[in-house]
């Protein structure tokens, strides 16, 4: 199928990619994060989440800092995904208003 705008599917099939990265970068951060934990019982983070290890113990410090993680790389997945879409919907109105 021939595209009228083919820069327009190209950034929507990055979209998607980056999408699909995030999702999986997130999800293996999340599980050998949390495998780290329970095996070496040390805190994971550092700088400015410095203060977790302390004020919850090295255990659940790394944990709740491992759910910020996933929300955060689930909240860019998402938004991935709907930058994909939105451009999609634009690209399928042209296709359905288009007069041939």
């Amino acid at each position: 199928m021939q595209h009228k705008y083919p820069a327009l599917f190209t950034i929507t099939s990055v979209f998607r990619v980056f999408g699909w990265v995030t999702v999986i970068w997130t999800a293996a951060l999340v599980i050998m994060g949390a495998i780290v934990t329970f095996v070496n019982g040390q805190y994971l983070g550092g700088g400015f989440f410095g203060f977790l290890g302390e004020l919850l113990g090295a255990v659940w410090g790394s944990l709740m800092l491992l759910v910020f993680y996933s929300i955060i790389g689930g909240t860019l997945a998402v938004l991935y995904f709907a930058a994909a879409e939105s451009i999609q919907v634009l690209l399928d109105i042209e296709g359905n208003t288009r007069s041939e």
